[in-house]
């Protein structure tokens, strides 16, 4: 009966750590965690048709991937940081690699971001939906609209 008391707390508190453990990798940073499908880019209050909806953002700890859905699901990402305070999400594309001359740092042209830091003014946030706004250093006034998808 004494050794088995010992096997079992280990199997109690092995379960236990599973069970309660962190279910995505870094943690779950709330309610951004995850990918969003961009459903909608509007710009200066006009809905620009030539976006293709197949895009995706991402987001997790400071990591941003922007991931666009090509013919035969083949994928191309874009990479950046981000944070949020004061009622705006901060999106970063000032990073490189090296000697690296892609444009996996650069943002997607059809989202109008500016190489470097990016401010978007949350204008409503839900955790299946966002609505964001960036006004480009040229003074249009773009707003995307992203829905959780993952």
């Amino acid at each position: 009966m004494e050794t088995i008391k010992p096997v079992i707390l280990l199997l109690v508190a092995g379960i236990s750590a599973l069970v309660i453990g962190c279910t995505h990798n870094d943690g779950d940073i709330g309610g951004y965690f995850g990918t969003w499908k961009l459903e909608e880019i509007t710009v200066d209050g006009e809905e620009m048709a030539e976006y293709g909806k197949d895009m995706f953002w991402q987001f997790q700890s400071s990591v941003f991937c922007m991931r666009v859905v090509l013919e035969n699901h083949n994928q191309e990402n874009r990479w950046g940081t981000w944070y949020e305070d004061s009622g705006s999400l901060y999106v970063d594309f000032s990073h490189s690699e090296d000697g690296d001359n892609s444009v996996k740092y650069l943002p997607f042209p059809e989202t109008h971001f500016e190489t470097g830091l990016n401010r978007l003014e949350i204008m409503n946030f839900s955790k299946r939906r966002m609505t964001l706004e960036f006004i480009g250093s040229d003074g249009v006034i773009y707003r995307y609209k992203l829905k959780k998808w993952k």
